[in-house]
């Protein structure tokens, strides 16, 4: 482990490191919160006194509300709403999907102090001693202090630890579009990089061989004779992390009895993780096989670079394709314009859905979703010409503040779980029940592979005896997903002794993209005409699943890089100015690899051939 990593590592540091950034980000609230108090009270105008009081009360209760409104969706990620997420104030459709986490009762005090504060400033003098108005201003800063600590202690069960580590300043900086700064990859490190790899190309891996995966395609081959569709699907699922489940409820028993079924006839992958802690992240890794994450997002920060996700190999084929089946507002995240550029053949969303459809703050519930997937599938099975479907269903009822949908059975609405995440993980696994069910029923399941992932992790519950004693014990909560590969293919396959139960490799989750591609027909045709689209995966930035990841697996996770397989995290600032140094080279690989996918985002590039990374 080299020195700085082992520096960054300290639990001494990482507790004062932590807990100066917390003051650093409740002074900016407070600042903009009492900003009033500057403005009006030091420099006061006798003729215009009552507008002062009144606009500075309206800017206190503006800036509070916003703040205790969004408190709930912040805390997911564990980061003040100012100014981290300062873009999501205009974001009507992230106010509409946050509604019902919107002034918990841990976060009205920030709103409670907003309103004390614009009473203050409505009854108060004016404070011509600087004095006074100081200690006015260090009051505000230490009610908010101890009110977010006390409000993280009592909703996440945590006290202020490294998830508050973010620079805020940068923060802000690349929200409103700006790049951080990097150093480019020079030929030397190119050079070395293919030297220490054994790749010819920092991005793009050469094809790989694996036993299983050529038994997969080999039973798909035989499957194409046969007049019926196949289908070849991604159901993701909003933080479920490869702790979430089993023997989780507090009897003992398990809160995904038909998951674990789904695994134990399938293949389980137990060292998968996910590229980053976002949604959006998600998406693009196992749909695109791209390692985004937060700041590396193609739907927000980059919507028009050139990548080759599954949409766009078969863009415009009758034979195959692409249903995008999403029971949220599909303007969150840009999700209807980014999916729409990328050619999904057919986009299912909130707005498909009856009125008075079961929902929560996030979108409907997962029984209507699955119920409504499985019916559109049964649809698509028959259309003319249709060879292969290719769904990705994203769940989101797994989220805080884990509102259980009124569609959930009494035996999920009524139990006892140590968490409430527990209920609606539970409240998942019954619908994707009802999923496999309604597959069965329309003699679908038997034609179908489908991967079970969660998009990411979270910090939520962490349960005591996972991970014990493991340094990276969060970085692994936060980025440590479950991937189970299912369907009536691979449960015949498991059946006759062909593919294993379990596979322990450390996996990405971009290999799931490439995976789902590798079985397409060869006459499938990408937008561009091109042949083969389908199966050859030098177009993905990692091999399928089943084949060995050629690259250090790596979860970038906002402030770091986290690589699994080595409990090592890399700060990013150093990744950024290629300060990591050769040794050892698997944070050297990570790091260069890193830095050349950023440099492949800002140059818009498309691929191998069509860029200068080589």
């Amino acid at each position: 482990m080299e020195p700085y990593a082992a520096n960054f590592d300290n639990q001494i540091g990482t507790l004062l490191k932590s807990a100066a950034t917390g003051v650093l980000s409740d002074i900016w609230a407070a600042t903009l919160l009492s900003l009033p108090f500057w403005a009006f009270e030091y420099y006061p105008s006798t003729g215009n006194r009552r507008l002062q009081k009144n606009l500075g009360s309206i800017w206190i209760l503006v800036i509070g509300g916003l703040t205790a409104g969004h408190q709930g969706y912040v805390e997911f990620f564990k980061f003040q709403i100012i100014p981290f997420h300062l873009t999501y104030m205009t974001d009507t459709a992230f106010i509409s999907a946050n509604g019902t986490s919107m002034f918990g009762p841990t976060s009205c005090y920030i709103l409670a102090l907003s309103v004390a504060l614009a009473v203050w400033l409505q009854k108060g003098s004016v404070i011509r001693k600087k004095r006074a108005l100081s200690l006015r201003f260090i009051s505000v800063i230490v009610l908010a202090l101890v009110g977010h600590m006390l409000n993280i202690r009592f909703r996440v069960n945590w006290f202020i630890v490294e998830p508050l580590q973010a620079n805020y300043i940068e923060s802000l900086y690349s929200n409103f579009g700006k790049k951080p700064v990097l150093k480019a990859v020079s030929s030397g490190e190119k050079e070395n990089f293919d030297r220490l790899s054994g790749q010819t190309n920092l991005l793009f891996p050469k094809s790989c061989a694996s036993s299983y995966l050529s038994i997969i395609q080999a039973e798909v081959k035989r499957l194409r004779t046969e007049p019926q569709p196949l289908i070849l699907g991604l159901i993701l699922s909003e933080s479920l992390r490869d702790t979430d489940t089993g023997k989780r409820a507090l009897d003992n028993r398990s809160i995904t009895p038909n998951l674990d079924q789904l695994q134990n006839s399938g293949v389980r992958f137990t060292q998968v993780y996910s590229s980053g802690p976002v949604t959006r992240g998600g998406q693009e890794a196992t749909w695109c096989g791209t390692p985004s994450a937060t700041d590396t997002s193609l739907m927000r920060s980059f919507p028009d670079v050139s990548i080759k996700c599954l949409p766009t190999l078969y863009r415009g084929s009758k034979a195959i394709r692409t249903v995008w089946l999403h029971g949220g507002d599909q303007q969150f995240d840009s999700q209807l314009a980014f999916w729409t550029r990328q050619g999904v053949s057919q986009l299912v969303t909130r707005t498909d859905y009856p009125s008075d459809t079961p929902s929560t703050g996030w979108g409907i519930s997962d029984l209507a979703l699955f119920d409504k997937s499985a019916a559109m599938l049964g649809e698509l099975s028959v259309a003319d010409d249709v060879t292969t479907l290719m769904p990705m269903i994203l769940s989101v009822t797994n989220h805080i503040p884990w509102t259980v949908p009124s569609d959930a059975s009494v035996e999920t609405k009524q139990s006892i779980t140590e968490h409430p995440a527990h209920r609606t993980i539970k409240y998942f696994d019954e619908s994707l029940d009802l999923f496999v069910r309604r597959m069965k029923e329309k003699n679908l399941w038997n034609r179908a592979i489908f991967v079970v992932s969660g998009d990411h992790g979270n910090l939520e519950i962490p349960w005591e005896d996972h991970y014990k004693n493991d340094p990276m014990k969060w970085e692994r909560l936060l980025s440590h997903v479950s991937v189970t590969v299912t369907g009536g293919i691979i449960e015949k396959l498991r059946r006759e002794g062909k593919l294993p139960a379990v596979i322990e490799e450390f996996t990405a989750q971009n290999q799931i993209a490439p995976f789902l591609a590798s079985f397409n027909a060869s006459d499938a045709k990408s937008d561009a005409g091109e042949k083969n689209a389908g199966l050859n995966d030098s177009v993905f930035m990692d091999a399928p699943l089943f084949c060995k990841s050629p690259w250090t697996i790596t979860s970038d996770l906002n402030q770091y890089l986290f690589l699994p397989a080595a409990g090592l995290k890399l700060p990013k600032e150093k990744v950024l100015g290629g300060l990591i140094p050769e040794t050892p080279a698997p944070s050297w690989l990570a790091a260069t690899r890193y830095r050349a996918w950023l440099e492949l985002l800002y140059a818009g590039g498309d691929g191998p051939g069509k860029t200068d990374i080589k």
